[in-house]
């Protein structure tokens, strides 16, 4: 889970928490998508997730629903109920002591709503290689009272001005995407993608490599033999998890953490070009103008007139 906080960290993944409350029957509400990725928690009751013109998919206490691309989709407090625009939904609480929705029946479900954000500008195939939605049925949390107690710390800090309360809730948001997302890892033997390529015994330790001496010359001959497998079936093997070829996926690792090395510390551009695997100030700025579309320290300008 180390790579994964690297790239959280790089990806500059903030989260948001919006509320935690109690929905009434009846209730349903529509999430249009967006380009945030929104996240349910489910703390009490259950409901139903609708997707599309997919049959609807029952969550339960416990279950944790996450879309990473921002996917349209449906809460339900029946499977075949209506559903009104969230923000229509939202904008009118019911009246009381606790922050609920819905009609004048009886509550049926607790959730703890919220969003994370990541930099789409420069994106990662973690993020790119996610499924539409991703599922983690409570039963699989082995830490689910943990998720619970983080959601509802995150849900008052972001709700009160206590100082540094927000740098908080963005740690705590970013806890919970990580061990949703290790949850969903380690409950899955088919799962595909870059969390498929991390929990692949070979080309995870490749990937590991990467991240843990990006400075090292690496080949890709001598990334497969670290992997022990041939050249040919390694980057075969890669590529398809991952979906691009190892040395390209290293040079990107690379300029994204160039890039946060620019605007996160002072340290020198030839400094930075040792710590990213580059020989030269010259070679890591054009490989950098390359990915970026500017050299290295015209980035690093217009962050600091910011």
């Amino acid at each position: 889970m180390d790579v994964l906080s690297e790239i959280f960290q790089t990806l500059r993944l903030r989260g948001t928490v919006y509320f935690h409350a109690q929905f009434h029957a009846p209730w349903g509400m529509r999430i249009p998508q967006g380009q945030f990725a929104n996240f349910h928690f489910v703390t009490q009751g259950s409901c139903w997730l609708r997707i599309g013109s997919d049959t609807p998919m029952e969550l339960k206490r416990g279950d944790m629903a996450i879309f990473p691309h921002g996917t349209t989709h449906s809460l339900l407090h029946e499977k075949d109920a209506g559903a009104l625009p969230a923000r229509e939904m939202l904008d009118a609480p019911r009246s009381g002591d606790s922050l609920s929705f819905g009609g004048s029946g009886a509550p049926t479900t607790s959730l703890i709503c919220g969003h994370f954000e990541y930099d789409r500008e420069y994106p990662h195939p973690l993020f790119e290689t996610l499924n539409p939605l991703v599922y983690v049925p409570g039963e699989e949390i082995a830490d689910a009272g943990w998720l619970a107690t983080a959601s509802e710390m995150a849900v008052n800090l972001s709700q009160e001005t206590t100082p540094g309360g927000n740098a908080v809730v963005v740690r705590l948001a970013e806890a919970l995407f990580m061990r949703a997302l290790a949850a969903h890892v380690m409950s899955r033997e088919d799962i595909a993608g870059f969390l498929g390529a991390m929990q692949d015994r070979q080309i995870g330790k490749a990937l590991a490599l990467m991240h843990r001496d990006m400075a090292h010359e690496w080949t890709l001959p001598a990334l497969a033999r670290a992997a022990l497998m041939s050249r040919s079936v390694f980057a075969q093997r890669f590529r398809a998890l991952v979906g691009e070829p190892p040395m390209l996926y290293l040079s990107r690792w690379r300029m994204l953490k160039a890039r946060e090395l620019l605007l996160d510390t002072c340290l020198p551009l030839g400094r930075i070009a040792e710590r990213v695997g580059y020989r030269s100030e010259f070679a890591l700025s054009k490989a950098f103008k390359k990915q970026f579309g500017s050299p290295p320290g015209d980035m690093r300008k217009e962050s600091a007139s910011v």
